[in-house]
């Protein structure tokens, strides 16, 4: 069996989208983060995974480090992953410190034929429907992303970031 695989950013024309935070509590980020993603996500418990936690509590001043990954199925061969990369650091008397949010999504298609008819099936896909629905879900996914930057916003009392539309037929 033969695939092929389209991968696109979601948050074109940049990479990556950030929340920076200075002030009380920096580590509270990461229990908001765990217990918001599932329902914010509307996935399951193998939906998402934080698959690294790092502490350093060796000084005055913690460092930790922390990384999750969400998947979201959009359509049948469609399928976003957001990227979350915590870093901060804070006072072990004080709970003064920082944090760096590092957000990233990419959407991912897979497309699954026998060898000969690989290619006419994925042309007639994309004709009729994929090229059409791409935009729409790189939109989707980028509002995605961004109204979860937004909750989280929330809870530190940051500035919110403004949401681009995902008007159209499919959004």
């Amino acid at each position: 069996m033969a695939k092929i695989e389209v991968t696109d950013e979601c948050l074109t024309p940049e990479k990556y989208t950030y929340i920076r935070y200075t002030g009380k509590d920096p580590w509270s980020v990461a229990e908001k983060i765990t217990e918001k993603i599932r329902p914010f996500f509307h996935v399951s418990a193998s939906g998402t995974n934080n698959w690294r936690l790092n502490w350093d509590i060796t000084g005055d001043v913690r460092t930790f480090y922390s990384l999750w990954w969400v998947k979201k199925d959009f359509s049948r061969f469609t399928q976003m992953k957001v990227d979350l990369k915590l870093q901060g650091e804070q006072h072990k008397d004080t709970k003064m410190g920082k944090f760096s949010l590092q957000f990233s999504g990419t959407l991912i298609t897979k497309f699954k034929a026998w060898g000969p008819l690989l290619r006419t099936a994925w042309y007639m896909y994309s004709y009729l429907f994929y090229n059409r629905a791409r935009r729409q879900y790189i939109k989707r996914c980028q509002s995605t992303i961004y109204s979860f930057k937004n909750e989280l916003k929330k809870e530190f009392g940051l500035e919110e970031t403004e949401i681009p539309s995902t008007g159209g037929t499919f959004g």
